[in-house]
């Protein structure tokens, strides 16, 4: 029976109402991340069919939102078109995937876009969204219809029956919020978003203030970061010889063997274990920053186009197994971080007499031509990014010649 326009306005109505309500609230909780571990040995072969298929059409709708004329008015559709390894094209339909799970995938592709723009607009040379071979993680919106807990077990919409959770009990004294679904090699999770009061959980957990005001820091390779103090960090975790083993096992097997499917397994595992490493490596690192300053100062470094450096030829390996990637991430989203723009001379300025000196990337030390002071470059551009960042250097004095004052200390010299 259709709904009345009447219904449907009160029904948007009260929507709206909850959802502003939900919004208050928010302001006065904290959140964190809890992961819980779906037990794989309890799964019936007809939710592990429906996990599975989740995934697979989630691929298939997220692959036909990017190709579409346009993200943002695309229409979620019943069927899509999906392209085979032989060139051909079968039509599939997306029955597992409920319609807020859809909307979610959606949004995520949107928000991707919005991602790429910003970072356009900050000076970076960005692509366009391309298709992905697998989609790791599917957001469950509102508790109580996309999912449903009870003790230690979940309901997933579309998925028959009760999932049998591991690790419930963090969960324990926190208002559950969204929550998502995840795949990995180690199996499927549901991380949960939890809220609770902001001044219980400060009272129960203080934080020291820090004793340090402010701070720079300047990421590299040969140090992963350097401060503005001197301190240097080196935290990396390459990848094992477990990994490359199973790696070149599963390099010389097809994938119609048994053996591929071990091998590839078992590598999965590995760098799994590898990537949790260096995310709580950075996790760490988060916590020891914000403990030692009031205020971090970082520049808008695009880490990932370090590989491409033929200066270095195996920066790509470094970074690979350094946490700098994730690090940086997290960093930009902080409260207490100043993110500088990327065209700052961070090295470059001298920061005694306003000139600039432009120093290849192979001379570690700082040498000012103009006034002579010396020191370790990546500590320069660190302390360089503190004065830098109350006072940030116009693109009209960059247009300036080298030898002439710039910046804060100009007036001075």
């Amino acid at each position: 029976m259709p709904i009345s326009k009447d219904a449907l306005q009160q029904r948007n109505r009260r929507i709206r109402e909850s959802r502003n309500r939900t919004r208050k609230r928010r302001t006065m909780q904290v959140c964190r991340a809890f992961s819980c571990k779906i037990d794989y040995r309890k799964l019936k072969p007809a939710q592990l069919e429906a996990l599975n298929g989740l995934f697979r059409d989630a691929k298939h709708l997220y692959n036909d939102c990017v190709l579409s004329d346009s993200v943002f008015d695309y229409r979620i559709p019943k069927r899509v078109e999906v392209r085979m390894p032989d060139g051909s094209h079968e039509t599939r339909e997306l029955s597992h995937l409920s319609a807020q799970m859809s909307q979610g995938i959606v949004q995520q592709a949107r928000d991707n876009v919005r991602g790429l723009k910003m970072l356009k607009t900050n000076g970076h040379k960005v692509g366009g969204l391309k298709p992905v071979k697998t989609v790791n993680s599917i957001p469950l919106k509102q508790p109580g219809r996309t999912f449903r807990l009870n003790g230690s077990y979940i309901h997933v919409e579309r998925v028959p029956g009760m999932l049998h959770l591991t690790g419930v009990r963090q969960l324990d004294g926190w208002e559950i919020g969204p929550a998502r679904l995840i795949r990995r090699a180690s199996g499927y999770y549901v991380a949960f978003s939890c809220f609770g009061n902001r001044d219980e959980y400060e009272r129960e957990h203080p934080r020291p203030m820090p004793a340090n005001p402010v701070g720079g820091l300047d990421a590299g390779l040969e140090h992963d970061l350097t401060e503005s103090d001197g301190t240097t960090t080196i935290r990396r975790y390459p990848d094992t010889a477990k990994a490359r083993y199973w790696a070149r096992r599963r390099s010389k097997r097809d994938k119609a063997n048994k053996g591929w499917w071990k091998a590839n397994r078992q590598y999965r595992l590995e760098m799994e274990r590898l990537k949790d490493q260096r995310k709580h490596a950075a996790i760490e690192e988060k916590h020891r920053l914000e403990a030692k300053y009031r205020r971090i100062v970082i520049q808008d470094e695009q880490i990932a186009s370090w590989r491409k450096r033929n200066s270095w030829p195996k920066a790509g390996r470094i970074l690979q197994g350094s946490i700098l990637g994730r690090l940086y991430a997290t960093l930009k989203q902080h409260p207490q971080v100043t993110v500088l723009n990327k065209w700052q001379p961070t090295t470059a300025w001298c920061r005694q007499c306003g000139r600039r000196t432009k120093t290849p990337l192979s001379q570690r030390m700082f040498l000012c031509a103009y006034c002579g002071i010396r020191e370790n470059r990546d500590v320069h551009a660190a302390r360089n990014m503190i004065a830098l960042a109350d006072q940030p250097i116009s693109h009209a004095e960059l247009r300036k010649p080298r030898d002439v004052p710039v910046g804060p200390y100009a007036q001075a010299a």
